[in-house]
């Protein structure tokens, strides 16, 4: 996958999958990157838990193998980071991830807005919750706020385009990824 936002979108799915009437997307930037991905969905047994992450295995029935916890899985590895998934039947399932973002292996953050946007229009998703956290940058989303506000008109190309601009200037993404950037080259030196 190109960019994170590509990768938590493919894990959000399952959330999407798993029936969650709320889904919990948080981002915090400091020492490092963490993010944690909440729901209220049918959750996994004992048994799902222990295979998740595993690329051979899958609960879907359209194909035999489950990339998304795996590669997530090996990415946090690979940046020197943790990755935790707890989850029980009927309750939910709790994804927590940290990475090192000034490791050379990790992707770019990618759009956030169009993600968060992606969420906010799915058929599927009742409520999604976005926080994300950068410096001094507190940012809190809402969907149902949005559906509220803009109704049937959320989406509208105009809606779309402005929602998508405003959500990644709220969060300072281009700040972020130049920030992300100028460590890393720091760190090369």
């Amino acid at each position: 996958m190109d960019d994170l936002a590509t990768y938590l979108l493919d894990i959000i799915q399952n959330s999407i999958s798993a029936n969650s009437s709320w889904i919990h997307l948080s981002i915090e930037i400091h020492d490092d990157l963490k993010i944690a991905i909440k729901d209220n969905g049918k959750g996994m047994t004992d048994e799902v838990l222990k295979k998740a992450t595993s690329p051979f295995f899958t609960t879907r029935t359209t194909r035999t193998v489950g990339l998304g916890l795996s590669f997530l899985k090996m990415l946090c590895e690979e940046t020197n980071g943790t990755f935790a998934i707890d989850s029980k039947e009927n309750f939910g399932t709790n994804l927590y991830m940290t990475l090192d973002y000034l490791h050379p292996d990790i992707p770019p953050i990618g759009n956030l807005g169009e993600l968060i946007y992606t969420l906010t229009i799915h058929q599927d998703v009742d409520e999604f919750i976005f926080d994300f956290h950068y410096k001094n940058y507190n940012y809190h989303y809402a969907c149902s706020e949005m559906k509220a506000m803009f109704k049937e008109t959320l989406t509208t190309y105009s809606i779309m385009q402005a929602l998508i601009e405003f959500i990644n200037q709220e969060i300072h993404i281009d700040e972020v990824n130049h920030e992300i950037f100028r460590r890393f080259k720091a760190t090369k030196r």
